[in-house]
C-alpha cells in the first residue's frame, strides 16, 4: 500500500522535472519581445524606400524643368520668359506615393544666373544672379514638396521631401564661315536688351529681310552697326592665308561658342578672294582651287557679268562686270541682284529694300515664271517687293539658274570643274556671330570673350569687286536647331 501510494505521488514530480528540463520552446520569448521591434523596422525600412522613390521621381521632375528651361536660354530679349512658360507647363505627372491635392510636381521656385559658384560645394547664393535675358545663361528650379504618409506611427504620421535640380544653355555653331558682324539694327543709344529685341524683330519680318545691308570691314578704334570682321580660330592658324582659306572653304574647321568669342584684330585684304570663290571666281590665292570640291560655288552664281566671248556661255568664267556694275541701270544685256533704291537706315548702310526686281526678271528670264508678289500685312494694295533671297531660291527650286540673258550670262557656275554641286550647304548663305558692338561699348581691335546677342544667317547678293571689302548682303534670320550648324549645349549642372 505504501509503495503504491510512493508511485502515485512521484509521477507529478518527474512530470515538473521534465518540464523544467525541456528546452524545444525557449525561442518563444525572445520572439514575443522581438516582433514588435521587427515589425517596427519593417515598417521603417517600406517607408524609407517609398521616400527614397517619392524623391527620384521629384528630382526627375527637377531635371526635367530644368533643362526645358535652360533650352530657352538664347540671350534674346524674351528668353527667360519662354523658360518660364515652359516650366511651369511642361509636367502634369503624378507622384506614386504622394498624398492629397499636392501629388503632382509642380514648380516651386525659379532663378537664373548668368554665373554659378565656383564649386560645387558651395550653395547656390554663391552664384551671379542673372540681370536679364542677355546674360541668363543657368536656370535653377525647386519643386514643390510633396508629403508621404507613413506607415509607422510617429508624431505627425506623414513626412515631406522635395528636390531641385541647375541646368544651363550655350549654342555652338560649327563649320561655319568665322566672321562677327555689329548688329545691323543696333541705333546709338540702344541698351543691350533693346538692341536684341531690333534684332529678333528684324529676323522676323519679311521687310526687314529684303532690306539689303552693306557691310563694312571694321578698320578702326570704334565700331558702329554694320561693321564687320573676323574672328579668332587659333585651331586654324592665325596668319593671313589660314584665315582666308577657312573664308572659302565649304566646312571650316571651327566652332564659336555664344557666351563668348574673340575678335582677329587686323585689316584683311585678300577677304575679297575667299568670298568670290562662292560666285565662282576663282583668282589669287584660290586660283588653282577650281576643281577642289571643298571650295565650291553656289549652284545659282548669277552676279552680273558678261562673258568674255559674248554670247558663248563657255567662256563665262574669264568673264567681266557689265556696265554700271553693281547698280546696274541701265542693265542692258546682263544684270545681277540690283542695290536699293533708297538708304535710309543704319546711316545710310540699310536700304529700304526698294530694288528692281522688275528689271532683273525680264533681263534674265524673259517675264516668265514670276514669283507672286509678297503681302507685308499692310493696308489693301501694299505690296512689298520679294527678297532678292527669295527670287535667288525661286530660281534653284524651279529650275530657272540656267536662263540665259541677252548678254549671255546664266547663272550656272562655269570656272568650277569638280564634283557635282550638292544641295547644302547653301554656298551664298554666311553664317555670323552678331554682336551688340554699341551698347557694349566696344573700343581697339583686341576684344576677347565678347557675349554674342545671336548667330545670323546673310545672304550673300554681289561678289565684290577689286579692292572693294563691303559686303552686300540680306539677313535671311537667326541660326536655330535644324540648320545643320547649330548644336544646343543643354546639360545639368547640379
Amino acid at each position: 500500500m505504501t509503495s503504491r501510494l510512493h508511485i502515485i505521488i512521484g509521477k507529478p514530480v518527474e512530470s515538473v522535472q521534465a518540464l523544467w528540463n525541456d528546452t524545444s520552446g525557449i525561442i518563444l520569448p525572445y520572439v514575443a519581445i522581438l516582433l514588435g521591434a521587427i515589425f517596427g523596422l519593417s515598417a521603417l525600412a517600406l517607408d524609407g524606400a517609398r521616400l527614397m522613390l517619392l524623391h527620384t521621381q521629384l528630382q526627375n521632375g527637377a531635371d526635367a524643368l530644368a533643362l526645358a528651361g535652360a533650352a530657352e536660354l538664347d540671350r534674346l530679349p524674351d528668353a527667360e520668359t519662354r523658360a518660364r512658360t515652359a516650366m511651369e507647363t511642361l509636367l502634369v505627372n503624378s507622384t506614386l506615393f504622394g498624398s492629397g491635392p499636392n501629388r503632382t510636381i509642380a514648380v516651386s521656385t525659379i532663378q537664373f544666373y548668368s554665373r554659378l559658384p565656383a564649386s560645387d560645394a558651395s550653395p547656390m547664393s554663391a552664384g551671379v544672379l542673372a540681370t536679364g535675358s542677355r546674360n541668363a545663361r543657368f536656370v535653377s528650379v525647386t519643386v514643390r514638396p510633396v508629403t508621404l504618409p507613413t506607415i509607422l506611427p510617429a508624431g505627425t504620421n506623414a513626412i515631406s521631401t522635395a528636390a531641385s535640380a541647375v541646368a544651363g544653355f550655350d549654342q555652338v555653331i560649327c563649320g561655319v564661315t568665322p566672321i562677327y558682324v555689329c548688329n545691323p539694327y543696333e541705333a546709338p543709344g540702344m541698351t543691350y536688351q533693346q538692341a536684341s529685341e531690333a534684332l529678333q524683330h528684324a529676323a522676323a519680318d519679311p521687310r526687314a529681310q529684303a532690306r539689303l545691308i552693306r557691310l563694312r570691314q571694321h578698320d578702326g578704334a570704334f565700331y558702329h552697326a554694320a561693321d564687320y570682321g573676323f574672328l579668332d580660330v587659333p585651331s586654324l592658324g592665325r596668319d593671313r592665308t589660314s584665315v582666308v582659306d577657312s573664308i572659302a572653304v565649304v566646312r571650316p574647321a571651327a566652332c564659336f561658342m555664344q557666351k563668348g568669342v574673340n575678335f582677329r584684330p587686323g585689316f584683311l585684304e585678300s577677304a575679297r578672294e575667299a568670298f568670290n570663290v562662292r560666285f565662282d571666281i576663282y583668282e589669287g590665292q584660290m586660283s588653282e582651287k577650281y576643281s577642289d570640291s571643298n571650295y565650291r560655288p553656289a549652284r545659282n552664281v548669277r552676279k552680273g557679268f558678261v562673258p568674255a566671248g559674248g554670247e558663248d556661255v563657255e567662256n563665262t568664267c574669264s568673264g567681266r562686270r557689265g556696265p554700271y556694275w553693281p547698280i546696274g541701270s541701265p542693265p542692258e544685256q546682263v544684270t545681277g541682284l540690283l542695290l536699293d533704291r533708297t538708304w535710309p537706315y543704319s546711316d545710310s548702310h540699310m536700304g529700304e529694300g526698294d530694288w528692281d526686281f522688275d528689271t532683273y526678271w525680264q533681263v534674265n528670264h524673259g517675264g516668265e515664271g514670276r514669283i507672286p508678289p509678297i503681302v507685308n500685312g499692310g493696308p489693301p494694295g501694299d505690296v512689298d517687293v520679294p527678297s532678292r533671297y527669295r527670287v535667288y531660291r525661286h530660281e534653284i527650286e524651279r529650275r530657272l539658274v540656267g536662263d540665259v540673258s541677252p548678254g549671255g550670262e546664266s547663272g550656272a557656275p562655269a570656272c568650277y570643274a569638280g564634283r557635282a554641286l550638292p544641295a547644302e550647304p547653301d554656298r551664298r548663305i554666311l553664317h555670323a556671330a552678331i554682336v551688340n558692338c554699341q551698347s557694349l561699348r566696344l573700343v581697339g581691335e583686341a576684344q576677347s570673350n565678347v557675349p554674342v546677342a545671336a548667330f545670323g544667317k546673310f545672304f550673300l547678293t554681289l561678289p565684290l569687286a577689286q579692292s572693294q571689302s563691303d559686303l552686300y548682303v540680306e539677313m535671311t534670320g537667326l541660326v536655330a536647331p535644324g540648320d545643320g550648324v547649330s548644336f544646343d549645349v543643354v546639360q545639368l549642372y547640379r
